[in-house]
């Protein structure tokens, strides 16, 4: 197959690294796969296809990306199978002929919340395209909402690279590891305040950050920009991985620390409900529910047996997970059913 799957930009975010992996993995499986993004400026477009600039982040994966003016027919050329993961690039192609490709929309977030205006993404959620859902709150709410029969194929990692490291540290130290994010929804300002509360009352407890730092936040430790295996010695490091997302379409970052020995404690924002299960896998707290996150996290600093208990039970959980190999080989058997 000829598969060209658009992506919003090629800066490194959970989304954009999953799409990277299924062009990586189909083009192995023998499919002529390509990343397309749009890029308006001529001559940075040109030079980067001249050169065919990667980012950094992609490392050894094996695929083409292409700088295209916009999303023209003419622009995209031919292919078999056109894969979308936004609304806006959904209702850009809507009209376009299947001589770009059939159109399939891998659908990672209810855009509905964050990302653009209810009424536009909705429009997307309605069109006649395959749909492919990263998590089961998604399915569930677009056969919900929109009568839309969703393929599940759960995002998962490489299991390679995500599991627990043998790290170096102070016995004594209670290290909670948060991801620091810009959006207001990811909740990082709040789970700030938790952890800092929290470290009032137990002085062995360290708010250990990491993510594209955009303005200054407390903490103890701040890990710029981790990627691939050093994230995962990060994640290892830690004793407690606290999500404070109201919302997430999966929850990538709770699942790799999960994966590696973080005990888990997090909101039901709808995607960690494949993986996050309260008392077994994680300590879960109601959606946005600030008192019961704090609860809950004191929770597991006072009683180190259940963080052992949950940390080991999310480790075999991941184990058991289906892997990128499963994954690749489901999208690799639905696209050719759009054949």
């Amino acid at each position: 197959m000829k598969i060209n799957i658009l992506t919003p930009h090629l800066n490194i975010s959970g989304g954009v690294m999953i799409l990277a992996t299924y062009a990586h993995r189909l083009t192995l499986l023998g499919h002529e796969v390509k990343l397309l993004t749009v890029n308006p400026v001529f001559w940075r477009r040109c030079l980067a296809n001249l050169l065919k600039q990667k980012p950094s982040w992609t490392g050894g994966m094996n695929f083409e990306i292409e700088r295209i003016a916009d999303l023209k027919e003419h622009n995209l050329g031919t292919a078999d199978i056109l894969l979308v993961s936004t609304y806006k690039h959904a209702n850009a192609i809507k009209n376009l002929s299947d001589q770009c490709g059939k159109k399939v929309y891998l659908l990672q977030h209810d855009e509905r919340l964050y990302h653009g205006a209810p009424e536009e993404v909705s429009e997307a959620y309605k069109l006649p395209f395959k749909f492919i859902a990263v998590s089961s709150w998604i399915k569930d709410w677009l056969k919900k909402d929109f009568n839309q029969d969703a393929e599940l194929i759960l995002n998962t990692l490489d299991k390679n690279i995500f599991y627990p490291h043998k790290t170096e540290r102070k016995d004594k130290d209670i290290r909670i590891l948060m991801l620091h994010h810009s959006y207001e929804w990811k909740g990082t300002a709040e789970g700030v305040k938790i952890v800092n509360e929290l470290k009032e009352k137990y002085n062995n407890v360290k708010l250990i950050m990491y993510g594209a730092r955009q303005e200054k936040v407390q903490c103890d430790e701040y890990h710029y920009k981790p990627f691939g295996i050093e994230t995962a010695k990060l994640f290892s490091s830690c004793d407690i991985f606290l999500c404070s997302s109201w919302d997430e379409g999966f929850g990538l970052p709770s699942l790799e620390a999960m994966a590696c020995g973080c005990a888990v404690v997090t909101y039901d924002n709808g995607g960690s409900r494949d993986f996050a299960f309260d008392g077994s896998t994680a300590l879960v707290a109601e959606r946005r529910n600030i008192e019961e996150s704090k609860n809950k996290l004191e929770i597991l600093i006072k009683d180190k047996n259940l963080r052992k208990n949950i940390s080991e039970a999310g480790v075999q959980f991941v184990k058991e997970m289906p892997d990128w190999r499963d994954q690749v080989g489901k999208m690799e058997k639905i696209l050719l059913s759009k054949m």
